[in-house]
């Protein structure tokens, strides 16, 4: 489904702008030659779609995208754009590759840039003048190359990206809402959207209004930017060799996602290219993989818009929401220190399928922590944070069997959000039931793997409190047993494994 190529990067979207960073190489023109156009008229681009790109299966345009790379500069390569099981369109061998060979070998002349050439100089003159930072530049650079159709250098390329990415920016709220109800994604993908909505807000206010001849509102508009934030999140690459330079890097960005590949596209000087080492060998036919980093089934739904099959991501996991109970007498006090750490009074922590982190742990023991305890706060506060030297694991045995049942409690709780019922939305169209149902699909395959993760940690916390009150009990009945008589312990925990039924018999 997802055709980016990346590694792991953090980036947020904020309306104002900050300082443009510089690019370590300069830019140089590519030929303009005219290859296979995907674009449409408006008249017959799907709704909420630009007026470029092509669909994103089409295979014509890609190997017009490969044809022109090629005569523009890219290496003979050993791989070729194919239809494929995984990704819709990827890159499969033509030939034997080895395992730990370098591939693609793309020019920096092929590769875009903050700093690359506009087609239209003034244009991005206006927006360097402004400090425009690199995200929303880049988001701007492919709107105006994109509308630029044949006279852009960068025809080719854009006719190869997808008309409409896939990506939670597309999603309705009311999808949003119904699908991702129960999913911490869906906060985020809310943030996003908002995100992406008040960057392009503010370009128009402090800019395009001001410069309506070069950012006139049929083509810089709020489903343009849309699009082209859908390609950046989905494509938009951190090279480390380049100083973590962000690169949209065409042919690369046909690579596909596999969650067993450690591989990823960083810049050679040796070559001077842009290259991944394959960690395994592949035979003619099979499909080549890099990987996008090390996230979550959520993450690469709400950048990518794919789910990868249920237990096939070692990486995945789910966050996990831990709050203060304002009901608490040292509530303020724990704030306090819980803000001094960078952290609030509700706090998300991941959890996967192998346990949880040391800083979740460390969160509810100050949740659970009676006053008393009040030294220890700020121990516990900065643990959670994991702003600490010391990386031990934090015990503290007296309200431990509280803590864990502060989590089990939260993870019940977020189990109880998941809606098994039905997720249909009306319809009212064919193409928009297949794409209902397409978004179904991943919401479902999304909830499937997040429950399944709540699942393993709430069976895990049940046996744990199980075990620690079982000892306890022992512990109790020996107390109360100063004969040293022969007891058996019977004794029955209910679904939270709290104690109900207890009991001792003496034996003969």
């Amino acid at each position: 489904m997802a055709e980016a190529s990346t590694i792991s990067f953090f980036s947020t979207l904020l309306p104002r702008f900050q300082p443009h960073s510089q690019v370590s190489h300069r830019p140089l023109s590519l030929p303009r030659k005219p290859q296979v156009r995907c674009s449409v008229s408006a008249g017959s681009t799907p709704q909420n779609a630009v007026a470029w790109g092509c669909e994103i299966e089409s295979l014509e345009s890609a190997s017009a995208l490969q044809s022109w790379l090629s005569e523009s500069g890219l290496p003979p390569q050993k791989m070729g754009i194919d239809r494929v099981e995984v990704g819709e369109r990827g890159l499969v061998a033509l030939k034997n590759i080895r395992k730990g060979e370098k591939l693609l070998f793309v020019p920096p002349s092929l590769v875009i840039t903050p700093n690359s050439e506009w087609s239209r100089p003034e244009t991005g003159e206006v927006l360097k003048r402004n400090s425009v930072p690199d995200w929303p530049l880049l988001a701007t650079y492919l709107i105006s190359e994109a509308s630029l159709m044949e006279s852009s250098r960068w025809s080719n390329y854009i006719s190869a990206l997808p008309r409409q990415p896939y990506s939670l920016l597309y999603w309705s709220q009311a999808e949003l809402d119904r699908y991702l109800e129960a999913s911490q994604i869906r906060e985020r993908a809310i943030e996003r959207i908002n995100n992406v909505i008040g960057t392009y807000n503010d370009l128009r206010v402090r800019i395009f209004s001001k410069y309506p001849d070069l950012f006139p509102d049929e083509v810089f508009n709020m489903e343009s930017f849309k699009w082209s934030f859908g390609i950046l999140f989905s494509r938009l690459v951190r090279l480390p060799s380049m100083d973590g330079q962000v690169a949209l890097v065409p042919w690369a960005d046909m690579l596909n996602h596999s969650c067993e590949v450690e591989t990823f596209l960083d810049y050679d000087k040796q070559s001077k290219g842009i290259v991944f080492t394959t960690d395994r060998p592949y035979q003619p036919g099979e499909q080549v993989f890099i990987s996008y980093g090390k996230k979550s089934n959520g993450e690469l739904l709400l950048s990518y818009g794919f789910v990868p099959k249920e237990g096939g991501n070692p990486s995945d996991s789910v966050e996990l929401s831990l709050s203060l109970k304002k009901s608490d007498a040292s509530y303020k006090e724990k704030l306090e220190l819980l803000k001094k750490y960078g952290l609030s009074a509700s706090q998300c922590f991941p959890i996967q399928i192998t346990g949880w982190p040391l800083e979740l742990m460390a969160y509810a023991y100050l949740a659970v922590s009676p006053s008393s305890m009040g030294e220890n706060f700020e121990e516990m506060a900065a643990a959670a944070s994991n702003n600490t030297i010391s990386k031990k694991d934090l015990r503290y045995p007296e309200i431990e069997e509280q803590a864990l049942q502060f989590i089990l409690d939260s993870c019940e709780a977020s189990i109880s959000k998941y809606n098994n019922g039905s997720l249909d939305l009306d319809v009212t169209s064919p193409k928009q039931l297949n794409r209902r149902l397409f978004l179904k699909q991943l919401a479902v395959d999304l909830c499937n793997s997040e429950r399944r993760i709540l699942f393993r940690a709430q069976y895990i916390l049940r046996r744990k409190l199980r075990d620690m009150r079982a000892e306890g009990l022992r512990e109790n009945l020996v107390q109360t047993n100063p004969k040293g008589i022969n007891m058996s312990i019977i004794y029955h925990f209910n679904r939270n494994g709290n104690r109900a039924i207890f009991k001792a018999i003496q034996n003969d």
